[in-house]
């Protein structure tokens, strides 16, 4: 009887690593693109990390916006209308910030002027937290509003919007860091 030859299937472990030497390039040149592309954006300066939890405090509305802030004080109906334009829709309202309002203050008056001080004595950080409603072209100035805020002891939400996107004001569950 004639021998059998034997043959060990190397085919199907060539191309399983064919398959295996392919997926790992394609992630070094992920990796790759991903280190070139974070190089090219601007450095972060500093972050706040914080497990965020709801809130039993009132919020302190501030709204940022024309690089400039101002206290939103729901219940002010004369404030709001000096400051924004409002629209009521059902339930909620659609406010945005008007650019040449009288009672917003600037960079330089929260800064300087100490302007943004008076506003935060009359509400305590135990029993108010800050929610910040920020546009895209105030974020110099919301920096400014933070970091006197959390000085203090305030806890802040962030909420951002677009340059001309209105605001809707309702009521909802409040969650800060």
């Amino acid at each position: 009887m004639p021998r059998r030859i034997r043959r060990n299937n190397v085919e199907g472990q060539d191309a399983f690593l064919d398959i295996l030497f392919n997926v790992i390039g394609i992630l070094v040149l992920i990796v790759a693109f991903a280190a070139l592309s974070s190089a090219t954006t601007s450095q972060v300066q500093e972050v706040y990390l914080g497990v965020k939890g709801e809130t039993k405090k009132q919020m302190l509305n501030i709204i940022c916006a024309n690089s400039q802030c101002i206290h939103l004080d729901q219940n002010n109906q004369t404030q709001m209308e000096r400051n924004f334009s409002v629209r009521i829709e059902g339930n909620t309202k659609s406010i945005k910030p008007m650019a040449d309002a009288p009672d917003w203050m600037s960079l330089k008056q929260i800064t300087q002027e100490k302007s943004l001080d008076s506003y935060l004595i009359t509400y305590s950080p135990k029993v108010y937290n800050i929610s910040m409603l920020i546009y895209q072209d105030s974020f110099q100035v919301a920096t400014a509003v933070e970091n006197i805020g959390r000085e203090k002891g305030y806890k802040f939400r962030h909420v951002f919007f677009e340059n001309d996107e209105s605001i809707s004001i309702g009521i909802s569950k409040a969650y800060v860091n």
